[in-house]
């Protein structure tokens, strides 16, 4: 304050202030800061990098002649220097959104205004493009000499991350087999073929990440876990790394953010306002049985977690029955049931946290009859909750599994209040999307008005192309053509005349008729009005609500899909792991 007040003292003219100088220069930093990203990201967003920064830097130096030349009142001065910035940063903002949108800005800015320099200095560089492998202890592990053994192990290494990573996978997998080992990720729930390894620079790999997590590296058969992080052009993630050993050799998992995988509240799965309602109603009534389901794959660790956070966990006992704790949740008692769980001890597991009477009961997969028949009986007594999941591709799929596990209809559906069944829906790339006049039959078959729907959007099968015709990968989707998914729901409210009806042996018809009174969507409605909104495809919805295929009526949800032309990897047939 002393050196604001003796700046104060010193004779200025009558468009400088001492008070306000400070401002200006924080200002014009601001400002500066502002037109450096600008600059950086009108390439990617494939805007006319030259003539936005020769406009937007002409519009700072008028902004500042007409502030520090022209004698005007200094807030006059000061307005006009705010007001040229706003318009500037608008004007771009405005060109942005009007090529690939908004969405990805706040990640952006975020890391903007992180003050990273100490922290990189730390973690160490890579040559460009390549990832920093970073051990618990925190140190950046440096690139080997190319004469050094090490280095086959770090080549390996960066060619099993560097690819999937800049894709933003969600998980890699190297998996053994007698000729070497198969390099798989997923993107968004979709399985993508990798490089092959030969064994020797598999073992390699397997061995370095092992150093680097600071697993047994001599143990080559029981499974371990550890963790790592890695640095890719300042991207930094946690990574959590999963080895276990077979008579082919080492395989392991990395799955990317294991902390962040299921971190999701009810608001940002994908509900509707009117379906979000219900949901909220529902948890708040805190009685009766609900079903949450979804093939696999398609987010039903993220739906069954989401609802147990929508309880108050500091006014509730909650409980879980998981076979595999995905993400640990705050005041939540989170019980894991043993590898290879039979069905009495699963029964027993499920028996003993009934005993506890807790408020809140979620048993994440049920295949015990008497398990259920606990949990249905725990669901009728007052103030109790007991959450289920199932894999089902629709609620009327997910009842039909529950009357059958319980055995009982009446103790099935005595307290059971609501059926929740999702699917996840990969969302179009908002910059390369690419949008198409649809055929009104088309419109009709999908009970689309074509009087209102005018233009809908699809992948983009071809490579982007500059002015002079050459490829021009997009940079906000790698090149998938897709950018994250959302969740699509489909709800069905056990009121009375829907437990009238499935107690009195109602017919389809009469069930399906009672959805539509209480104002129900099929999964494919909801999803279509996704398509209307250029948040995804029709392909894509028919790709996620294809039936189940295989004799046992299970699916892995990731039916391969071709990735656009000129992507050097491709999705693979082969089935996908344990869904979440």
């Amino acid at each position: 304050m002393m050196a604001l007040e003796v700046l104060a003292t010193i004779p200025s003219g009558p468009y400088i202030n001492g008070y306000l100088t400070p401002v200006v220069v924080v200002l014009l930093l601001v400002w500066a800061k502002l037109l450096t990203w600008i600059d950086k990201d009108a390439p990617l967003c494939r805007l006319p990098r030259q003539l936005i920064n020769s406009g937007l830097f002409g519009g700072l130096l008028l902004a500042m002649f007409v502030f520090f030349v022209i004698p005007l009142s200094v807030w006059v001065g000061f307005s006009v220097l705010v007001g040229m910035m706003v318009v500037e940063v608008g004007a771009y903002l405005g060109l942005r959104y009007q090529k690939v949108g908004l969405k990805d800005l706040t990640a952006t800015f975020k890391e903007m205004l992180k003050n990273k320099g100490k922290k990189e200095a730390k973690e160490g560089k890579a040559a460009a493009g390549q990832v920093v492998v970073i051990n618990k202890a925190g140190v950046a592990m440096p690139m080997p000499d190319q004469q050094t053994p090490e280095r086959q192990q770090y080549d390996a290494a960066q060619l099993m991350l560097n690819e999937p990573m800049k894709r933003s996978a969600e998980r890699i997998d190297l998996v053994a087999s007698s000729e070497g080992a198969a390099i798989s990720y997923f993107v968004d729930g979709l399985l993508y073929e990798g490089p092959g390894l030969d064994r020797a620079a598999a073992a390699g790999v397997v061995s370095y990440f092992k150093f680097i997590a600071g697993l047994d590296i001599n143990e080559k058969r029981k499974p371990q876990t550890g963790t790592f992080k890695t640095n890719l052009n300042g991207v930094k993630r946690e990574m959590q790394l999963t080895v276990k050993g077979s008579s082919a050799g080492e395989s392991m998992s990395v799955i990317s953010e294991p902390k962040k995988r299921h971190s999701f509240n009810l608001a940002a799965l994908g509900f509707s306002e009117d379906q979000l309602k219900i949901v909220k109603e529902t948890i708040a009534d805190g009685n009766g049985l609900v079903l949450l389901a979804s093939p696999p794959g398609h987010g039903l660790t993220s739906l069954e977690y989401a609802v147990m956070r929508g309880h108050d966990a500091f006014l509730q006992h909650l409980i879980t029955v998981e076979r595999s704790v995905e993400q640990e949740l705050e005041g939540v008692t989170q019980n894991l049931l043993p590898v290879a769980c039979t069905a009495q001890e699963e029964a027993k597991q499920v028996a003993w946290v009934v005993s506890q009477e807790p408020d809140v009961v979620l048993m994440a997969a049920v295949e015990d009859s008497n398990s259920a028949r606990d949990l249905a009986g725990y669901a009728e007594n007052p103030g109790r909750r007991a959450y289920i999941g199932l894999r089902a591709g629709s609620a009327f799929e997910a009842l039909k599994q529950w009357r059958k596990l319980v055995g009982d209809d009446n103790m099935a559906i005595k307290s059971l209040k609501l059926v929740i069944v999702g699917r996840a829906v990969r969302k179009l790339c908002e910059a390369c999307k690419v949008g198409y006049t649809p055929d009104a039959t088309l419109l009709k078959k999908l009970n689309m008005d074509p009087a209102k729907v005018s233009k809908l959007f699809q992948a983009r099968s071809s490579p982007m192309k500059d002015a002079k015709g050459n490829p021009v990968p997009c940079t906000f989707c790698n090149d998938l053509a897709f950018k994250g998914r959302v969740g699509v729901y489909e709800l069905l409210v056990i009121d009375e005349e829907m437990r009238n009806l499935l107690l009195n042996n109602g017919s389809d018809n009469q069930i399906k008729q009672a959805f539509r009174n209480q104002k129900g969507r099929y999964l494919q409605e909801v999803a279509l009005e996704l398509v209307e909104l250029g948040v995804t495809s029709v392909n894509e919805v028919q790709r996620c609500l294809r039936p189940p295929e295989g004799p046992s009526g299970g699916s892995s949800g990731r039916p391969a899909v071709r990735p656009p032309s000129g992507s050097p990897s491709r999705p693979s047939s082969r089935s996908s792991p344990k869904a979440t």
